[in-house]
């Protein structure tokens, strides 16, 4: 009797231990579907500055090397590297068996032609700044790259991470041109398959990608500018990803059904309001000190974003190397919230009360997200007297004024290319980068241009932080813009999906979907 009781559990745990080990094992097959709030301006790597477009293209593009999902560089289509001792050349060895969507074979000379397109101002790339450092590149042999530096560049593997620097054919480009763009051709886990603007991205699996078959056939994303038509797509189960409304969160973080598939993690990222410095009357230095302390974005990001973000006072975020906590110190004492001192300052500025001050117009990009924030700011200023209007404008056009520095004060986003300050500080503040290039704010202060200019041209982690600490206190004084949070990305996914990771630099938008499964819906 014993041994027959015993046989058959034993068969039954085994058959469990199975069943679980057989669940749990990724499968392959199905539809990844994904959201987007806006069409993406563009799929040419070349062109590429926001996070819509990258989330698409880095599945069909890669590069030298990449960022893990726990940052840490690593090879992609380059299989090692070395630096000379000057720190000037950086030599690649590739691999020789990545093919492009169309079926030829990479090269180092498709590495020079990438490169060099981004350098080249016929190409007008947004990013031929995160080229600038390079002298010359040119292949060594068919699979050995090399990339001459004009000086000593900190962060340069780091930069190789970027968009712009994922590699393209050629002779595709050159046939489509412009129409690249909407037609994309890479390398990566998932080919060009289908775009209607405004409507959907569809892309399918390459099934002889060099890193193996991505799992699932293809991906997905629908285009749904309403995040609260977006939600409940997804609780429809007609959506496997996405984000979680604020109006939404307390409802859904206290749902059980609900909770165990919520992700959140910092990101390296700050939400900020900006001032284009060239026009009037946003050239007073008072009048921007005074906006920033009749802001309440305590409140903000407790009521408005139910504390899914921390309040920001500095310009780097917390978890990025280079962070000064007496920065945010000093920070936090002299730019919160604080409507006394916003009057004092508003009449400093020479608009006591208000009067004489003509209205402000602060823009964003359609979302109701945004627009919340955007009413509680404009809200906060009428307290001090400060009248402003709210306008707002599609993720393609807004893109296109800030890049023409036509809107006056603007929200804006700001997530890390590559974990470096430089990517911050430089991009974002050096004079050399206005407009597209990332100095929306047409910011310009010689001491920090020095400064940052300095620091990403020598090796000394030390020395360098030195640097950007000042250039960051110098900026803060300066305020061309205000820190309002630093983000947390806090995504939700249906119980069928498997494997999805937040990416340290830009969360949802970092990932590649390769690595992502379904099990049966």
């Amino acid at each position: 009797m014993k041994r027959f009781v015993i046989v058959p559990l034993l068969v039954l745990l085994i058959t469990l231990l199975s069943g679980i080990s057989l669940a749990q094992a990724p499968q392959y097959g199905g539809v990844l579907r994904r959201s987007l709030i806006n069409d993406p301006p563009t799929l040419d790597p070349a062109m590429i500055t926001d996070t819509a477009s990258d989330e698409v293209a880095r599945q069909i593009f890669d590069g030298l090397v990449e960022y893990d999902s726990e940052g840490r560089i690593v090879p992609v289509i380059a299989k090692s590297w070395s630096i000379s001792k000057d720190g000037l050349t950086y030599t690649f060895y590739l691999r020789d068996d990545v093919y492009f969507h169309n079926g030829r074979k990479v090269t180092a000379e498709d590495f020079v032609y990438s490169i060099k397109r981004i350098m080249d101002p016929k190409t007008a790339s947004p990013r031929a700044n995160f080229a600038e450092p390079i002298k010359d590149v040119k292949a060594k042999s068919k699979y050995i790259l090399e990339i001459t530096l004009k000086e000593p560049f900190a962060p340069f593997l780091s930069t190789l991470t970027y968009s712009c620097f994922w590699v393209v054919p050629k002779e595709v480009v050159e046939k489509l041109g412009k129409d690249f763009a909407t037609n994309p051709v890479g390398t990566g886990a998932y080919m060009f398959e289908e775009w209607k603007h405004d409507v959907k991205i569809r892309l399918k699996a390459n099934l002889k990608y060099f890193r193996g078959r991505p799992y699932t056939d293809a991906i997905e994303w629908s285009i749904i500018p309403d995040e609260q038509v977006d939600f409940l797509n997804f609780e429809k189960g007609l959506l496997d990803i996405t984000g979680i409304p604020d109006t939404e969160w307390d409802r859904v973080i206290n749902d059980p059904k609900y909770k165990p598939y919520i992700i959140s993690k910092p990101i390296l990222g700050i939400y900020y309001l900006g001032f284009n410095l060239k026009k009037k009357p946003l050239d007073n230095k008072y009048l921007r000190w005074a906006i920033a302390r009749a802001i309440n974005k305590e409140e903000i990001v407790r009521v408005i974003r139910r504390n899914r973000a921390e309040v920001a006072y500095t310009i780097l975020p917390p978890n990025m190397p280079g962070f000064s906590r007496g920065i945010y110190n000093w920070a936090k004492e002299n730019l919160s919230y604080n409507v006394e001192e916003a009057k004092k300052l508003l009449e400093k500025a020479g608009y006591p009360g208000g009067r004489g001050l003509p209205e402000l117009t602060i823009f964003y990009n359609t979302s109701r997200a945004h627009q919340r924030i955007m009413e509680a700011i404009q809200a906060n200023l009428a307290e001090i007297g400060i009248k402003a209007k709210l306008q707002n404008y599609d993720w393609a056009v807004y893109l296109d004024l800030l890049d023409k520095g036509e809107l006056s004060i603007f929200r804006l986003g700001w997530v890390a290319d590559y974990i470096d300050p430089d990517n911050f500080l430089w991009v974002l503040f050096n004079s050399q980068n206005f407009g597209e290039a990332g100095n929306h704010t047409f910011y310009k202060n010689p001491k920090v241009d020095e400064l940052t200019d300095k620091a990403r041209k020598i090796t000394n982690w030390n020395v360098r932080v030195k640097y950007y600490n000042e250039a960051e206190r110098l900026i803060l004084e300066d305020l061309p813009i205000i820190p309002i949070f630093y983000y947390v990305s806090q995504p939700i996914h249906q119980p069928w999906v498997h494997g999805l990771y937040v990416d340290p630099l830009t969360g949802l938008s970092g990932v590649r979907y390769r690595v992502v499964w379904l099990s049966k819906r």
